[in-house]
């Protein structure tokens, strides 16, 4: 398979500063649409456990209301400017530098190989709450969501990465496409005695060099799924160490590359997420059903 190499560049120049003062002159009606024009935001309020529909919704709307014919337009949802109960968030939008603002952010999330376990400190992480107002044991980091359309029309994203603490030493990462037709996801997992990684994909060569990498470190892979929807799990038994509140993955770069670089509107994919069989021995299926039984303990 061709993968289309993208240029990548950094999101230093949104600072909260040029953010605050863009969102300024959009609510006074000043913002021009034109080729002086820069990244600009506008605050939505959206609940801070909103939906992927919902946050998708928000997108949408923007990239309908500033595209132009024949010129990118980038447009992402941050929580970054949140409000004090976490219910505002920000839409930035550009149709300047659109394709270098998108590929910077794409890298961003590549580059960034590591859970972060820091979440007792806060940074971001928002506890569940229980029935008496005081934190459960379930936490989420909530991710920014990218999408980008060129000036032929192709959609890009929306990708997003989040970020999950189930208890002390239970996290979990994941970095989704969810393109229409697309959904593939790749996550990384550190629990109390093993480390983990899931792939879902239509690609079966990449899906071949999973299984590969999970078997190169002793790991055993468990397919499972139904009706033409496939995922692939990978489960290495060890303990993991971590360094100043952060546990890395040597494959997220990898993996996380594929899904953001497949995550178009024009990927050519089959219609189905195939059922490629096992290479090795390390390896079972698992049915729906099994899985989701195996899987109810963490929401208990």
């Amino acid at each position: 398979m061709n993968y289309k190499k993208i240029i990548l560049f950094s999101l230093a120049a949104l600072s909260v500063a040029g953010a605050l003062s863009a969102c300024s002159d959009e609510q006074s009606g000043n913002i021009i649409v034109g080729a002086d024009e820069q990244p600009s935001t506008v605050a939505v309020t959206l609940a801070l456990d909103a939906t992927s529909e919902e946050k998708s919704a928000a997108i949408k709307a923007k990239m309908n209301e500033v595209s132009r014919p024949n010129r990118a337009t980038a447009v992402f949802l941050t929580s970054a400017f949140a409000g004090v109960q976490g219910e505002q968030y920000v839409v930035t939008f550009d149709t300047v530098n659109a394709r270098q603002t998108y590929d910077d952010a794409m890298q961003t999330l590549i580059n960034n190989d590591v859970i972060d376990t820091s979440y007792q400190n806060g940074n971001g992480w928002i506890c569940s709450k229980k029935e008496d107002g005081t934190c459960s044991n379930f936490y989420h980091k909530f991710g920014d969501v990218h999408t980008l359309q060129d000036e032929n029309g192709v959609l890009y994203g929306e990708i997003s990465v989040d970020e999950t603490a189930f208890s002390r030493r239970d996290f979990l990462k994941s970095i989704y496409c969810l393109s229409e037709g697309v959904d593939d996801y790749f996550k990384i997992s550190a629990e109390s005695k093993s480390v983990g990684m899931d792939l879902k994909t239509k690609d079966s060569v990449v899906t071949v060099q999973f299984m590969q990498d999970c078997i190169a470190e002793d790991g055993f892979v468990n397919k499972w799924g139904a009706d033409g929807v496939w995922t692939y799990k990978c489960t290495i038994s060890r303990t993991w160490e971590e360094d100043d509140n952060h546990f890395k993955n040597p494959y997220w770069k990898k993996y996380a590359a594929h899904v953001v670089d497949n995550c178009r509107s024009d990927s050519e994919y089959g219609e189905t997420y195939p059922n490629v069989p096992c290479i090795s021995e390390s390896c079972s299926e698992t049915s729906m059903d099994e899985f989701l039984e195996m899987t109810r303990h963490l929401f208990d």
